[in-house]
C-alpha cells in the first residue's frame, strides 16, 4: 500500500511558486489593457472663466458741416537756404539729408514804390512889325508819390520884352508864380491835409511881390484810371510888398480846383482853378489845356490862361488872358 501524502512529493514548492509568478504577470497585462479605457472614463475638467464685461457704444456723434475755408491770402515767396551739404557722383548731385532742414524766411514786405511825375513845356514866341514882341514862357510840375504822402511843384512864368522901330527894347512884362503843396493822407479816405507855400513877383502888379503859407484840407476824386479831381480850400498868411516898397502883413484864404484826365492814350485835358482872396487883393489865375502826343514822350501842348487882380483901394484892376502853343516834356 502506498503513502500519497504531500511530503512524499519533493518538487510541490517550486510548482507553487511558478503558479502565482504566472498569476502575478497576468493580473499585471489585465491592469495595462484596461487603462485606455479608464481614461476615457474620467470626465474632463473644464475652465470657468468670468464673462467678459459688455461695453454699450455710445450714440453716434452728430457732426456739424464745417465751412469751407477762406482762400488764403497770398504769401510772399518762401526762400530756401541750401545750407545741406551736396557732392557730385557721376553727374549726379547728391545732398545729404541727415542734417537739420532747410530755413525758412519769408521776406519783408516792402512798401509801394514812390511814383515820380515830371511835366514841363517850353513856349517862345516872336512878332515883328511896327515893333518887335518877344515872348518867353513857361511852366512845369512835378508830383512825387509815396503810400499816403504826395508833394507836387509847379512853376510858372512869363517875360515878354518890346522893341520899337528906331528904339530900345523895353520889358513889358516880368512875373513868376511858384507854389509847393505837401499833402498827407491819414487813413485810406479821399480826404488830406496840405501845407503849401507859395511865392508870386509881377513888375507891374499890385504888389510887386509876395510870400504866403496856406493850411487846409482837400479832397480827391479818382473814379477811373487817368481821371482825377481834386478840391483844396483853407486859410493862410501873407507877407508882400507894394509897387511903393511899403511891406503888408495880412491873412487870406485859398479855394482852388484841379481836373487832370487822359482823354485818350494820346490825348489829354487839364483844368485849374486858383481864388485867393485878402483884405487888400483878390488874385484869381484859370488855365485850361489840350496836349496831343507826338512821340512817347514830347506832347503838342495848347494852353489858354486867364489872370486877374482884384485890389480893394482906388488901384485899377489888372486882368490877362493869353493863348500859347508848344511842346511839352512828361515823364
Amino acid at each position: 500500500m502506498h503513502d500519497l501524502s504531500l511530503r512524499h512529493v519533493p518538487h510541490l514548492p517550486h510548482l507553487a511558486a511558478r503558479c502565482a509568478a504566472a498569476a502575478a504577470v497576468a493580473f499585471a497585462f489585465a491592469c495595462v489593457a484596461s487603462l485606455p479605457a479608464a481614461a476615457q472614463s474620467v470626465p474632463a475638467i473644464e475652465q470657468v472663466l468670468p464673462p467678459e464685461p459688455v461695453v454699450a457704444s455710445p450714440p453716434p456723434a452728430v457732426v456739424a458741416p464745417v465751412p469751407a475755408p477762406a482762400p488764403a491770402a497770398p504769401r510772399a515767396p518762401v526762400v530756401r537756404t541750401s545750407g545741406q551739404p551736396a557732392r557730385t557722383v557721376d553727374g549726379l548731385t547728391i545732398v545729404d539729408l541727415s542734417g537739420p532742414a532747410p530755413e525758412e524766411r519769408h521776406p519783408e514786405v516792402l512798401p509801394e514804390a514812390p511814383d515820380v511825375r515830371v511835366d514841363a513845356a517850353f513856349t517862345f514866341s516872336n512878332t515883328s512889325g511896327a515893333s518887335t514882341t518877344r515872348r518867353y514862357a513857361g511852366d512845369g510840375e512835378v508830383e512825387y508819390r509815396y503810400t499816403r504822402t504826395e508833394i507836387a511843384g509847379a512853376l510858372r512864368f512869363n517875360r515878354e520884352y518890346v522893341r520899337v522901330a528906331g528904339g530900345g527894347s523895353s520889358v513889358n512884362s516880368d512875373e513868376y508864380d511858384t507854389n509847393v503843396a505837401w499833402r498827407t493822407w491819414l487813413s485810406d479816405n479821399p480826404f488830406y491835409g496840405f501845407i503849401s507855400p507859395r511865392s508870386r513877383y509881377n513888375r507891374y502888379g499890385f504888389f510887386r511881390s509876395s510870400q504866403s503859407l496856406r493850411v487846409g484840407v482837400g479832397r480827391r476824386w479818382e473814379p477811373q484810371a487817368g481821371q482825377s479831381f481834386t478840391l483844396e480850400a483853407g486859410p493862410g498868411v501873407r507877407w508882400a510888398t507894394q509897387q511903393d516898397g511899403n511891406s503888408v502883413t495880412e491873412g487870406l484864404y485859398t479855394v482852388s480846383g484841379k481836373v487832370d484826365m487822359a482823354v485818350s492814350d494820346n490825348l489829354g485835358f487839364k483844368f485849374s482853378l486858383v481864388d485867393e482872396r485878402s483884405t487888400r487883393e483878390n488874385y484869381r489865375t484859370l488855365a485850361t489845356s489840350l496836349r496831343s502826343r507826338l512821340t512817347e514822350r514830347v506832347w503838342l501842348k495848347l494852353e489858354y490862361t486867364y489872370r486877374r487882380a482884384f485890389p480893394f483901394d482906388s488901384a485899377p484892376s489888372n486882368a490877362e488872358s493869353s493863348i500859347d502853343a508848344g511842346l511839352n516834356y512828361r515823364f
